[in-house]
């Protein structure tokens, strides 16, 4: 079983225990990036996974000593695998051991202890970019949400959202960057590696960017929606639902088969939703969901009398 493939019960067990879930999550003063970061209002909780228990899993688990409340490892569910040695360090160091088994179920080897005092940094590298990735934690192929990528991604959005051409102090004034000279560093960022969406010209020696302009022949076709995304489109609406209420509100579903999955039949879609706009996740407590302005005008083209 690799890391990613835990990734998504784990992520069921946590938020079915109230907690928010960051995938692959970078904390330079910590000098690493954690595969899941856990929060539920002031309580921060880590997650590192790997394919064996060993003293390298063990290490990189240490590394957030100090910046969460709660640590644990994962693993892949084996019998009787535990050295006593490990355990002891485990012990010691309040780390506490998930194992997921072949089918998806999680278990609670160990529990972790918890720590009252943390630096602030874990939480503060946390941003709605990391909900909305689609990156799994264990990931190993890139696409991580990164400093440079929250900048660009502010940008972008303010771009689009404007519609017309802005100097980089107009940028500036609306967009937090992590450049320590955001004016030089962010126009050259965008010059070069982000041409594709984003163009310049020059007036008076001054520089100006705008989000290109998709051509008609090139707008986005109509959303195409599976017969699974299309019964959980149905239970969604406006207000915020969790998801394993949403998947018993699925219609043409075998009730059987949603009381025994629970919410792991309806995350896969909800987050397919959540990359196309149409969904959006609530950021702190329990995990729920809502259409967004977008999946509610598709809702009600598609289901005109519901």
């Amino acid at each position: 079983m690799k890391e990613s493939d835990m990734y998504d019960p784990i992520k069921s067990w946590l938020e079915e225990r109230g907690f928010t879930v960051y995938p692959e999550v970078e904390c330079r003063p910590a000098g690493g990036r954690a595969d899941i970061v856990v929060t539920n209002g002031a309580v921060v909780g880590v997650v590192e996974m790997k394919q064996s228990l060993t003293l390298d899993l063990i290490d990189q688990a240490l590394r957030w000593r100090g910046y969460a409340n709660y640590i644990w490892i994962a693993i892949p569910y084996k019998k009787n695998t535990t050295k006593k040695f490990v355990n002891m360090v485990l012990h010691d160091y309040g780390i506490g051991v998930l194992t997921v088994s072949k089918h998806g179920n999680v278990w609670t080897d160990k529990l972790p202890r918890f720590a009252r005092k943390k630096l602030p940094h874990l939480k503060e590298a946390l941003t709605e970019h990391h909900l909305a990735s689609g990156v799994k934690g264990g990931h190993h192929g890139g696409g991580y949400v990164t400093p440079y990528r929250i900048t660009i991604n502010n940008v972008r959005r303010f771009l689009q959202k404007k519609g017309t051409w802005c100097d980089m102090k107009t940028i500036l004034d609306y967009c937090e960057t992590h450049y320590a000279q955001p004016r030089s560093s962010l126009g050259k960022a965008l010059q070069t590696y982000e041409a594709e969406w984003c163009e310049m010209k020059k007036e008076k020696g001054t520089l100006y960017f705008r989000s290109r302009p998709v051509p008609k022949e090139e707008a986005a076709p109509a959303i195409q929606l599976t017969e699974k995304q299309a019964n959980l489109l149905q239970a969604l609406t406006e207000n915020w639902q969790p998801p394993t209420l949403l998947a018993r509100k699925m219609p043409n579903v075998n009730p059987a088969r949603i009381e025994s999955s629970g919410s792991l039949y309806v995350n896969p879609i909800l987050k397919a939703f959540i990359n196309k706009g149409l969904v959006e996740k609530k950021t702190e407590g329990r995990a729920q969901y809502r259409l967004t302005e977008m999946g509610q005008a598709v809702r009600k083209e598609m289901y005109p009398d519901s």
